[in-house]
């Protein structure tokens, strides 16, 4: 296997060729659209603008990629499903009904939350968007449904649709919880819905989006890619959603990524797979995500293996990397072999509904050495099952900085950004909010809240924020018109609360063309400091008349009257 091409994520690096400065895009009759450019105003941010340096970002960074978000707390939270012998979810118990175990050693609960108390909060207000759903909602748990069009059939992708339809015909015109609809392929992570609660909204995507032939899903030779394009997408995912605190639901609807066996590679890439999976499997606990796999057509998958007194053995990616271990290490579950897909999917989305939530701080482990930690909740009454994440890594890796000691940027600063900009998925771990100026239409305002980025303080007695922003843009068929990349320093007055808590907004002034063939702006920002990004767009024109390939949606008919060659 080709692993340092998977562990570079290439299939999302190759678009960051990042120009220093904004280039004319094609079919603007010889307009040269003024560069991308930023500025800062609002209450609490200095008045004079900011200082922004042109980057360019390739490939060739020596820095080892590490996609991981501190831990913040000495805390662990546990996202468990209970469920009885004919596998349904059990949601009456109380926090005296569960052990804790940490590597077969008794953990006290921290704090606890029941299903029903959890089940409760749910009930959902009318979501259209990821922005609606962090103002309105923001501990509602959610689903995130992906067909998977990387290593399935083209026909198990059509059942695949066809269960998802028969799973939603059951559902009220108001959907239980906000639902994201996503595909993923070899090229692309697309949002065919946004965060919604209308079924109808989720029937109309599906409808409108045509899967090609996946003629790279047979054979081995694109495994690699494939491996590639999955991890990509967990990791994506995971970052996106890390703004949201609450619970996400991850089903995978198709076969994931080939499995890897250890054995078959060389030291060096054993080594960086394993930091691969180790950064992954942290960025989706972080983000509480919880995965579900659901096979259209698969085999029956081996339980991770236990010992006699019913506890893990082991580090669950010891000897062999496949998607199944993935799910099954977040707590989710892996399921193969049933023609009753839409049954499956609607109990993996009930499941990530009715789950309790336990947080313990860890005590006294058996081996301190251990990289791993397995853990183990039981319940008291027989014939229950506590399902939730396998354990984590008592060291992971720390936050990336972004640059080396020379001021290039990594090769995780790349990726992230690359990631980010390749698709139409909001990312909230930087809340942004976009919006054309109303006298200057060649203008853009981004706004984060302060609270968000973390703050140093500087030597002339104010506190100031490194980011990095990436703007491009695009025509109505995805072509890239500019392309700008700019390390920006923020800076506010020493303006906090009584929790310390920095107050107000930090706002951009964007300057980039928006005359036509522009019909989409994507904005990216990336905080220095703590590695979280946020990204949205501006669009130009309606979204639905979009014929990008990040749409995964057929476009709408134009207007007659506003059709033009291109």
């Amino acid at each position: 296997m080709r692993l340092l091409k998977l562990v570079a994520l290439t299939f999302t690096v190759g678009m960051m060729a990042v120009v220093g400065s904004a280039q004319a895009p094609q079919g603007t009759s010889g307009q040269t659209p003024a560069p991308a450019t930023a500025g800062s105003q609002g209450t609490v941010v200095k008045s004079e603008p900011v200082q922004g340096d042109s980057l360019e970002m390739d490939q060739a960074s020596t820095q080892k990629p590490t996609y991981s978000m501190q831990v913040k707390s000495q805390i662990v939270v546990l996202d468990v499903v209970v469920t009885d012998r004919d596998g349904k979810a059990v949601d009456h118990l109380t926090k005296d009904d569960f052990t804790v175990y940490e590597d077969k050693v008794p953990q006290k609960i921290e704090q606890f939350e029941a299903a029903s108390e959890t089940a409760k909060a749910a009930v959902p207000v009318a979501i259209h968007s990821t922005a609606e759903l962090d103002k309105l909602a923001p501990q509602a748990p959610v689903s995130i449904i992906v067909l998977d069009e990387v290593t399935t059939r083209f026909e198990d992708e059509a059942f695949a649709r066809y269960s998802l339809k028969q799973y939603l015909k059951t559902q009220g015109d108001m959907l239980s919880q906000p639902t994201m609809l996503m595909a993923v392929n070899l090229d692309k992570i697309q949002v065919l819905e946004d965060y919604t609660t209308s079924k109808a909204a989720i029937l109309d995507a599906l409808d409108h989006h045509f899967a090609g032939y996946n003629w790279r899903a047979a054979g081995g030779s694109w495994k690699a890619e494939q491996f590639s394009a999955a991890f990509a997408s967990l990791m994506a995912v995971a970052q996106a959603t890390a703004g949201h605190p609450g619970h996400k639901n991850m089903v995978w609807v198709g076969r994931g990524f080939p499995s890897v066996s250890w054995e078959t590679l060389p030291a060096d890439d054993q080594e960086k797979a394993q930091a691969l999976i180790q950064n992954c499997v942290e960025l989706l606990r972080n983000a509480r995500v919880t995965l579900y796999a659901v096979d259209p057509a698969g085999v029956s998958v081996t339980p991770p293996a236990e010992d006699v007194d019913g506890f893990l053995e082991d580090d669950p990616f010891g000897g062999q990397v496949d998607f199944d271990s993935m799910a099954t290490e977040t707590g989710g579950h892996a399921f193969h072999g049933r023609n009753d897909v839409d049954a499956l999917i609607g109990t993996s989305v009930h499941d990530g509904q009715t789950f309790y939530t336990i947080a313990y701080r860890p005590g006294a482990v058996t081996d301190a050495t251990k990289a791993f930690r397995n853990i183990t909740v039981k319940v008291r009454y027989p014939g229950l099952k506590a399902v939730t994440r396998e354990g984590y890594y008592v060291q992971p890796p720390p936050a990336d900085p972004g640059f080396d000691p020379t001021g290039k940027p990594t090769q995780q600063l790349a990726e992230d950004v690359g990631l980010a900009a390749q698709s139409l998925l909001v990312y909230d771990g930087v809340p942004l909010t976009v919006e054309r100026d109303k006298a200057l239409p060649n203008m853009v305002h981004v706004q984060m809240k302060a609270s968000s980025l973390p703050w140093a303080d500087g030597s002339n007695g104010l506190r100031s924020s490194d980011l990095v922003l990436a703007v491009e843009s695009f025509d109505r068929k995805g072509k890239v018109l500019v392309k700008s990349v700019k390390k920006l320093t923020v800076a506010l007055p020493q303006t906090v609360t009584a929790t310390g808590m920095e107050t107000g907004n930090v706002a951009l002034a964007v300057t980039i063309a928006t005359a036509p063939p522009a019909a989409r702006v994507r904005f990216v920002v990336r905080s220095t400091g703590s590695g979280k990004v946020g990204a949205e767009n501006a669009f130009l024109i309606d979204k639905k008349l979009l014929s990008d390939a990040s749409t995964g949606r057929e476009p709408l008919k134009m207007p007659s009257n506003s059709r033009k060659r291109r």
